[in-house]
């Protein structure tokens, strides 16, 4: 009669490693649902969700090498929680095709432009790269955050969108602007507006955080559609500094750790009432609706599962790969997206992943 040989002590080291790692990949299956008002460390778990995804998928491997069903372990963890693997990669295996072959369908675009001013690219102003990717997509709505122009001259972008893009309608609220320039969040439509109006968020603040809407007329079918740009975390350049690994160490580095997560803190509770008054305005649309833009959290937050409740997300039915949205410090996350409401079907969608912001423009085919 033969028996197995029973585990070592690195094994079993390794296992209570295992085990560890699959209880906080469960825990991060709970921030979507925990308002980070009631409970705010949770939030910081839909964050390390990747991380946890990797090092369980790296037990999976070790297991599987020794041949051990202890495999089990982190694969029914993972099977647990398949919703939000889905939600973060795209399974679809045909790349979108920007040349458009159903004329009937609705294409929406949303770019988070940094004001056409990329810092890393030594303050060159990418306004005429940036114009040509949204020339080349040819969105029939253009979602547009942290946007920025001037009164007249070449820098008079709401007039270079309208003229060299061929948008005849716009919705631009300003979060600061004096007589010389502005910068805020702009929606743009080939299509007539028949009606925008803006959120009471930050209204009171010179900041680029905003949520305006514009009721759509397309053939004499009228929708909604939402720019959003929710609350930023608001790092500073010594926070940027310190997660590149180029603060100091000791006394400064506990200060730092310490600062960051309180700025993530303050933001999560920020962005719980930005949604929840977000989500009740959609349900008192009474017509169709898409939500676009950056929320600035990602697909395991609360904000986000909130809101796309009952809603399609365009990424998560017509996604390919690993759903990076942000290409700044953080560059594993997805913070941008398109949510329709179950009057659409989602045709198309695509990340560009072409760096003239900190954020890569999206866009999808969306049918009425």
């Amino acid at each position: 009669m033969s028996t197995k040989k029973p585990l070592g002590f690195i094994s079993k080291s390794i296992l209570v490693c295992n085990c560890i790692a699959v209880f906080f990949l469960l825990l991060c299956y709970l921030a979507p649902v925990i308002k980070p008002q009631d409970f705010w460390p949770l939030a910081f778990m839909g964050i390390a969700y990747p991380i946890f995804l990797a090092i369980n998928l790296v037990f999976i491997i070790f297991w599987l090498i020794r041949r051990s069903f202890l495999a089990l372990l982190s694969i029914l963890a993972i099977l647990i929680g398949w919703n939000a693997v889905s939600k973060n990669f795209g399974f679809n295996t045909t790349p979108a095709a920007i040349e458009r072959e159903d004329t009937t369908t609705i294409r929406v675009m949303s770019y988070n432009i940094q004001m056409f001013n990329y810092p890393e690219k030594e303050g060159k102003e990418n306004q005429e790269e940036i114009v040509k990717i949204i020339k080349r997509v040819s969105p029939d709505v253009l979602c547009i955050q942290e946007f920025y122009t001037r009164s007249s001259g070449d820098k008079d972008m709401i007039k270079n969108f309208i003229e060299q893009l061929g948008f005849k309608y716009s919705n631009f609220i300003a979060a600061a602007e004096n007589d010389y320039d502005a910068y805020g969040i702009a929606i743009f439509s080939r299509f007539p507006i028949a009606k925008s109006g803006s959120l009471p968020i930050n209204s009171e603040e010179k900041i680029v955080n905003r949520v305006v809407y514009s009721d759509i007329n397309k053939g004499g079918k009228e929708f909604r559609v939402y720019n959003v740009h929710l609350q930023s975390v608001g790092f500073q350049k010594e926070d940027y500094d310190f997660i590149k690994n180029q603060a100091p160490s000791g006394d400064v580095d506990i200060h730092s750790t310490k600062q960051i997560g309180r700025r993530l803190k303050w933001a999560y509770i920020k962005r719980n009432a930005q949604i929840d008054l977000l989500y009740s305005h959609t349900q008192d649309a009474k017509k169709p609706y898409i939500v676009a833009g950056d929320f600035n959290d990602t697909p395991l937050s609360y904000s986000v599962n909130k809101l796309s409740d009952n809603m399609k997300n365009s990424f998560a039915e017509k996604g390919r790969g690993w759903g990076t949205t942000y290409n700044g410090v953080f560059p594993n996350f997805q913070i941008d997206y398109i949510l329709a409401s179950e009057d659409f079907q989602i045709k198309d969608f695509q990340i560009i992943r072409e760096k003239f912001s900190d954020h890569y423009p999206i866009w999808g085919d969306l049918h009425l």
